[in-house]
C-alpha cells in the first residue's frame, strides 16, 4: 500500500497526548512497585484506567481538538490462550470534519519479574472458581506467607516472554504481512535496583520514573531471544544492552513517534479487514483499544 502524506499535527496536541500517556506510565509503574507480584493483565488495566479520566475532548490553544476513546475487555482474554498484542492504539486525523489519515500501533505487554519469580499470574482453575475462591479459604492463616521480599535488578527477567515461543513466530509473521506494527511494552519498576517488602508499611508514590514503561521493537526483542535456549527468558539487562534503536518511554513512543508517523502503520479501506480481525471482535486477539482522534485547527 502506498502511504499517504501524513498531516502535520500541532505541537500542543502532541504535548497533550504525551502528558496523558506519561500519566498512564506513572500510574502503571506505581501499581507495579506497590504490588510487585501483581498479574500482568492488572497492569494493562491500570494503564487504561489512568487514561480514562483524561479522555474527554480537549480544545487546545492552537484550535486543535483531541479526544481519546478507550475500550477494554479486561483480563479474560488470557485465560486458556495468548494474544497477538494486548493494546491497540489507533490514530485518526480529521480536517474540516473529514477523516484524512489513520494509523495503528500495537503493544504486546510483558512485566518484569522479581528475582524470587513470585507473580500472581492468572490460571484456568482460578478463573473457573471466580469470586467463589474468596469464600473457600485455606484452613491455615495466610500471614505466614506475607513476609516476602521482592527484588528487581538488571538480571530480572520478563518471565512470560520465552525464546522459541509460538507467540514470537506469530508476531514476526504479522509484522511481515502488515509492516512493523507490533511492538513490546515492558512494565518495569520506577528504577533499578528496587526492593519491596510484604507486609507493606507505606504506599510508594511515583512521580516521573527514570525507568517505568518502555517500548521496544519486536525485531530487537526477538534478536535477543534468538541468542537464548528455547524456553529461556530475556533479562532487562540483556534487552537494554542489545537495543540500539528502541527502549523508548511509553509517552515518547505514542506522542513523538506514532503521532509523527515514525512507527506503526497507516491503513485505509484496503487494510481494514486485517485491522478489524484484530480489534472489532470481542473474541479477537486484542485486549484493549485506545483511539486518539485529532481534529486539526480550522483556518479563519
Amino acid at each position: 500500500m502506498a502511504t499517504k502524506k501524513w498531516p502535520e499535527i500541532p505541537k500542543d496536541a502532541i504535548r497533550w497526548v504525551r502528558s496523558v500517556f506519561a500519566e498512564a506510565n506513572r500510574k502503571a509503574t506505581e501499581r507495579l512497585i506497590n504490588v510487585p507480584n501483581i498479574r500482568e493483565t492488572s497492569l494493562d488495566d491500570g494503564l487504561i484506567e489512568a487514561i480514562t479520566p483524561l479522555s474527554a475532548p480537549r480544545l487546545l490553544p492552537s484550535g486543535a481538538v483531541v479526544e481519546l476513546q478507550v475500550h477494554n475487555i479486561g483480563g479474560l482474554r488470557r485465560v486458556g490462550k495468548w494474544e497477538t498484542a494486548d493494546i491497540a492504539i489507533l490514530v485518526f486525523i480529521y480536517d474540516h470534519n473529514q477523516l484524512v489519515a489513520q494509523k495503528i500501533g500495537l503493544l504486546q505487554s510483558k512485566r518484569l519479574y522479581p528475582l524470587n519469580g513470585d507473580v500472581d499470574d492468572a490460571d484456568p482453575l482460578g478463573f473457573a472458581y471466580g469470586m467463589n475462591a474468596f469464600l473457600h479459604r485455606q484452613p491455615g492463616s495466610p500471614l505466614g506467607i506475607l513476609r516476602r521480599k521482592f527484588e528487581f535488578d538488571e538480571s530480572s527477567v520478563y518471565g512470560a516472554l520465552h525464546a522459541g515461543d509460538k507467540q514470537v513466530e506469530v508476531i514476526d509473521d504479522f509484522n511481515k504481512q502488515f509492516g512493523e506494527a507490533i511492538y513490546y511494552l515492558f512494565y518495569n519498576p520506577p528504577d533499578l535496583p528496587s526492593t519491596m517488602h510484604y507486609p507493606a508499611t507505606e504506599l510508594r508514590t511515583v512521580t516521573e520514573p527514570p525507568l517505568g514503561c518502555r517500548v521496544f521493537t519486536a525485531d530487537e526483542v526477538h534478536a535477543v531471544l534468538d541468542t537464548l535456549d528455547n524456553g529461556h527468558n530475556p533479562s532487562i539487562g540483556e534487552l537494554q544492552t542489545e537495543a540500539e534503536l528502541s527502549n523508548w518511554r511509553l509517552e515518547t513512543w505514542v506522542a513523538d513517534l506514532l503521532l509523527a508517523c515514525k512507527v506503526g502503520q497507516q491503513f485505509d479501506e484496503t487494510r481494514e479487514e486485517l485491522v478489524s480481525r484484530l480489534i472489532e471482535r470481542r473474541s479477537g486477539p486484542i485486549g484493549a483499544a485506545i483511539a486518539v482522534s485529532i481534529a486539526l485547527p480550522q483556518e479563519g
